[in-house]
Protein backbone atom coordinates (compact mmCIF):
# COMPACT_ATOMS: atom_id res chain seq x y z
CA UNK A 1 0.00 0.00 0.00
CA UNK A 2 2.25 2.81 -1.03
CA UNK A 3 -0.12 5.28 -0.77
CA UNK A 4 -0.49 4.41 3.28
CA UNK A 5 3.21 4.71 3.25
CA UNK A 6 3.01 7.93 1.69
CA UNK A 7 0.39 9.47 4.25
CA UNK A 8 1.94 7.56 7.44
CA UNK A 9 5.66 9.02 6.36
CA UNK A 10 4.45 12.73 6.03
CA UNK A 11 1.59 12.79 9.05
CA UNK A 12 4.15 14.75 11.09
CA UNK A 13 3.80 17.60 8.66
CA UNK A 14 -0.32 17.46 9.38
CA UNK A 15 -0.66 17.26 12.64
CA UNK A 16 0.86 19.54 15.51
CA UNK A 17 0.72 18.09 18.90
CA UNK A 18 -0.41 20.35 21.93
CA UNK A 19 0.64 18.02 24.64
CA UNK A 20 2.48 15.11 24.12
CA UNK A 21 1.15 11.91 22.71
CA UNK A 22 1.15 10.27 19.01
CA UNK A 23 -1.38 9.10 16.70
CA UNK A 24 -2.65 5.61 16.75
CA UNK A 25 -4.07 4.24 13.27
CA UNK A 26 -6.22 1.64 11.42
CA UNK A 27 -6.22 0.82 7.61
CA UNK A 28 -7.93 -1.63 5.57
CA UNK A 29 -6.38 -2.56 2.32
CA UNK A 30 -8.98 -3.99 0.54
CA UNK A 31 -10.72 -0.95 0.88
CA UNK A 32 -8.27 2.05 0.72
CA UNK A 33 -9.50 3.62 3.73
CA UNK A 34 -6.61 5.08 7.17
CA UNK A 35 -8.33 5.66 10.43
CA UNK A 36 -6.12 7.98 12.59
CA UNK A 37 -7.01 8.91 16.10
CA UNK A 38 -4.35 10.21 19.17
CA UNK A 39 -3.35 7.24 21.10
CA UNK A 40 -4.21 7.54 24.85
CA UNK A 41 -1.74 7.42 27.40
CA UNK A 42 -1.67 6.99 30.92
CA UNK A 43 -0.84 9.47 34.30
CA UNK A 44 1.62 7.85 36.20
CA UNK A 45 2.02 9.65 40.02
CA UNK A 46 0.08 12.42 41.37
CA UNK A 47 -3.34 13.15 42.06
CA UNK A 48 -4.73 11.53 38.52
CA UNK A 49 -2.49 8.42 39.05
CA UNK A 50 -3.73 5.63 36.53
CA UNK A 51 -6.25 7.93 34.69
CA UNK A 52 -6.18 7.71 30.92
CA UNK A 53 -5.98 10.77 28.92
CA UNK A 54 -5.34 11.45 25.21
CA UNK A 55 -3.35 14.54 23.80
CA UNK A 56 -5.13 17.29 21.61
CA UNK A 57 -3.63 18.09 18.17
CA UNK A 58 -4.35 20.83 15.24
CA UNK A 59 -4.69 19.51 12.17
CA UNK A 60 -2.60 21.55 9.17
CA UNK A 61 -5.09 20.64 6.19
CA UNK A 62 -2.75 22.26 3.49
CA UNK A 63 -0.28 20.05 4.45
CA UNK A 64 -2.51 16.68 4.49
CA UNK A 65 -3.72 18.06 0.90
CA UNK A 66 -0.13 17.71 -0.61
CA UNK A 67 -0.31 14.14 -0.17
CA UNK A 68 -3.08 13.69 -2.21
CA UNK A 69 -2.53 13.22 -6.34
CA UNK A 70 -5.01 16.21 -6.78
CA UNK A 71 -7.20 18.36 -4.46
CA UNK A 72 -9.27 15.78 -2.43
CA UNK A 73 -13.14 15.97 -1.04
CA UNK A 74 -13.59 17.23 2.87
CA UNK A 75 -15.68 16.48 5.23
CA UNK A 76 -16.00 17.73 8.99
CA UNK A 77 -18.81 15.78 10.79
CA UNK A 78 -19.41 17.14 13.93
CA UNK A 79 -21.52 14.56 15.10
CA UNK A 80 -18.28 11.65 15.04
CA UNK A 81 -16.27 14.83 15.63
CA UNK A 82 -13.98 13.38 12.27
CA UNK A 83 -12.58 15.35 9.65
CA UNK A 84 -12.25 12.77 6.44
CA UNK A 85 -10.56 13.42 2.58
CA UNK A 86 -11.06 11.56 0.09
CA UNK A 87 -9.11 10.94 -2.84
CA UNK A 88 -6.17 9.48 -4.87
CA UNK A 89 -2.60 9.00 -3.29
CA UNK A 90 -0.11 7.42 -5.36
CA UNK A 91 -2.72 6.62 -8.24
CA UNK A 92 -5.27 4.71 -5.36
CA UNK A 93 -8.46 6.09 -4.32
CA UNK A 94 -8.39 6.22 -0.65
CA UNK A 95 -10.20 7.75 2.44
CA UNK A 96 -8.13 9.45 5.75
CA UNK A 97 -10.18 10.14 8.70
CA UNK A 98 -8.57 11.66 11.41
CA UNK A 99 -10.44 11.75 14.57
CA UNK A 100 -10.87 14.17 17.78
CA UNK A 101 -10.43 11.15 20.41
CA UNK A 102 -9.11 8.02 20.88
CA UNK A 103 -10.24 4.64 19.43
CA UNK A 104 -13.00 3.59 21.95
CA UNK A 105 -11.13 -0.03 23.02
CA UNK A 106 -7.42 2.02 22.47
CA UNK A 107 -5.88 0.72 25.41
CA UNK A 108 -2.90 3.45 26.62
CA UNK A 109 0.20 2.41 25.60
CA UNK A 110 2.24 5.16 26.67
CA UNK A 111 2.83 6.85 30.10
CA UNK A 112 2.92 10.34 31.40
CA UNK A 113 5.27 10.96 34.22
CA UNK A 114 4.12 13.87 36.90
CA UNK A 115 7.08 16.13 35.10
CA UNK A 116 5.42 15.56 31.56
CA UNK A 117 8.06 12.88 30.17
CA UNK A 118 6.23 10.52 28.15
CA UNK A 119 7.82 6.86 28.18
CA UNK A 120 6.27 3.42 26.95
CA UNK A 121 3.76 1.42 29.35
CA UNK A 122 5.75 -1.53 28.85
CA UNK A 123 9.72 -2.03 27.95
CA UNK A 124 10.06 -3.83 24.55
CA UNK A 125 10.77 -7.53 24.55
CA UNK A 126 14.29 -8.41 24.67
Amino acid sequence: MRWLEKVLGRLDEAVEWHSPGAMAWRANEAENWLRLAPSTVELVGGADDGESVFPFYSLHVSHLIEIFDEPPELRWDTISNEFSAEGRIAGDDVWVTLSREPFADEEPEDVIDPDGGIRKMKPPPA
